[in-house]
């Protein structure tokens, strides 16, 4: 046994088989808490460690569900619909006819509307203007449309927009609401494919039956002053054909002869009639579409 320099003697350790001993200073030795016995059995609280590692058991999970990532964010809350101006004599569309605009662009309304009407048909046999084809078409599909009023159909016509266009007819009913609008050939054999259009033996051009600005449009606009959901279905009328052949139209679009427009009557689950009433004031009220 090795003597220290000044004489005392160096404290003794045990040395255990198998064990290699580490230089340098011991750690501190962590205080071990000890668990209150249970007042009843007497048993200690502490869970028992585990056979082979000696250890206490893990940790239970947390088991608090996760949004499943792979299904998208979790659907908002619909806001609170946007207040609607007051109705005004000057903001009430329910009073405008059918073609409205085309009406305006041809003169037919205003001071001398009557002198400029008589004017026109004097020359109407030299110069025939498209314009009022595609007007005589629009009264046709107006008038059509007023009949389905019987079954509880509310209609407008040349719901006005912020580019200057309009939205020929809007149908709103049980059904569900239908921007409507108008194609006018007169005597003409008519053919739609697969995004084209044939007009007699002429060669198809392309036509695009989904690409009409009205039904969004219009969905967005009644949306944001109603408390629930207003999807618009396009409807595209030909008027005058002397026959109309449809091969194929997309999700949300009908295509109809202007005597088959009736066959939207009987068309329900789409609206219930307070829903129904509440669309059309909405629709009606010209401030609704200014935004946009």
């Amino acid at each position: 046994m090795a003597h220290a320099p000044d004489g005392a003697h160096a404290p003794e350790t045990a040395s255990v088989p198998g064990m290699a001993h580490a230089p340098g200073p011991v750690a501190a030795v962590e205080p071990v808490t000890v668990p209150e016995p249970d007042s009843v059995t007497g048993q200690s609280l502490a869970p028992e460690p585990d056979s082979v590692t000696g250890q206490g058991p893990a940790p239970e999970p947390d088991r608090t569900p996760v949004p499943d990532q792979a299904a998208g964010p979790l659907p908002e809350r619909r806001r609170r619909p946007a207040v609607l101006p007051a109705l005004t004599p000057a903001s009430d569309l329910a009073s405008r006819r059918p073609g409205a605009g085309l009406r305006e662009q041809l003169g037919e309304t205003g001071p001398g509307a009557l002198v400029r009407a008589a004017t026109g048909a004097l020359r109407r046999h030299k110069d025939v203007d498209p314009r009022r084809g595609a007007l005589a078409g629009e009264r046709r599909v107006g008038a059509e449309l007023r009949r389905l009023t019987r079954h509880g159909w509310r209609v407008l016509h040349s719901v006005p927009l912020p580019d200057g266009t309009e939205i020929g007819h809007l149908l709103i009913g049980p059904g569900g609401v239908f921007a409507v609008s108008t194609e006018h050939h007169p005597g003409a054999s008519v053919r739609i494919g697969d995004g084209t259009l044939r007009i007699d033996d002429g060669t198809p051009q392309p036509y695009e039956l989904d690409g009409r600005a009205g039904a969004p449009r219009a969905r967005e606009a009644l949306e944001a002053y109603c408390a629930f959901d207003v999807p618009v279905r396009t409807v595209l009328v030909f008027t005058g054909v002397t026959a109309l052949e449809v091969v194929a139209t997309p999700p949300g679009t009908s295509v109809y002869r202007e005597r088959q427009v009736s066959a939207l009557a009987p068309l329900r689950g789409g609206l219930t009639a307070t829903q129904v009433e509440r669309v059309y004031d909405v629709a009606r009220n010209g401030e609704a579409w200014l935004d946009g």
